[in-house]
């Protein structure tokens, strides 16, 4: 890649204020919306300090906590480059893993099928009445934050998350919960990038509300299953097309 400079509001001058965590985000955020990749050399460490207007002390801090969790490298003398560390996806922000390739958001649909699955199923037969109430009152929630994509995508982790509790399972709500950062980002991103996605996505939440309120283990499971194929399609479907959004090129990752 060229390290001709980028026009991008992520390397504006910014205030004093919490330095080196504001240049953290805002090399990661620059990392992620230009689509670059493991290898890519970043503009040179003076550059960096021209455009964001900041101390080298401040970058070099940035540039160190970066680092530290894989997402550069810095090479004396060459300059500094997106990360080619293999980290664990769970370690990190999805939009991370979403320059990483495309097994890690298969491995993320299989182990949301397997979690989710059996936690819808367990639910539908352990669940009190008070806990389904909870899943309809969050099933609500997404509906009437129908065009405010934060506020739905919070409902929606939180209809996953009340399903969860409802299973009775302690470790399958602990892996869940883990992974809660990761939907929780994939959701939100997923209907940015489609809101068309969001009426089909709640269309599928249906079905496994109403097979736990029926208490039919089998129905909720299978339900549950449905879904999330779906939204690991449409995981996918971005994937292909993040990068060739973001830099025009083909090479080519949400969760709802």
């Amino acid at each position: 890649m060229s390290a001709s400079p980028v026009e991008s509001p992520h390397l504006a001058p910014i205030a004093r204020t919490t330095l080196a965590a504001e240049i953290t985000k805002r090399l990661f955020n620059f990392i992620v919306e230009e689509g670059l990749r493991p290898g890519d050399k970043l503009p040179s460490e003076r550059d960096l300090i021209a455009r964001l207007g900041v101390s080298r002390s401040s970058l070099r801090e940035a540039l160190k906590t970066l680092a530290a969790v894989g997402v550069v490298e810095t090479a004396v003398g060459e300059g500094i480059y997106v990360g080619r560390g293999d980290t664990s996806v769970l370690a990190k922000p999805l939009s991370w893993v979403l320059l990483m390739a495309e097994s890690s958001a298969r491995e993320l649909i299989q182990a949301r099928r397997v979690v989710e699955a059996e936690l819808a199923a367990l639910a539908a037969e352990q669940a009190s009445e008070e806990e389904i109430a909870a899943i309809s009152e969050k099933l609500a929630a997404m509906r009437a934050h129908w065009d405010d994509p934060e506020g739905y995508s919070r409902s929606d982790l939180e209809f996953h998350l009340a399903i969860a509790r409802g299973a009775h399972n302690g470790v399958l709500y602990h892996v869940l919960t883990t992974l809660g950062h990761i939907v929780r980002v994939w959701i939100l991103e997923n209907y940015s990038s489609d809101p068309s996605d969001r009426i089909q996505a709640y269309e599928e939440h249906q079905p496994v509300h109403e097979a736990i309120q029926a208490h039919d283990v089998a129905a909720a499971r299978a339900a549950m299953a449905r879904h999330l194929d779906a939204a690991g399609g449409r995981l996918l479907r971005l994937v292909s097309h993040t990068p060739e959004r973001r830099r025009g090129q083909v090479t080519g990752f949400t969760w709802t």
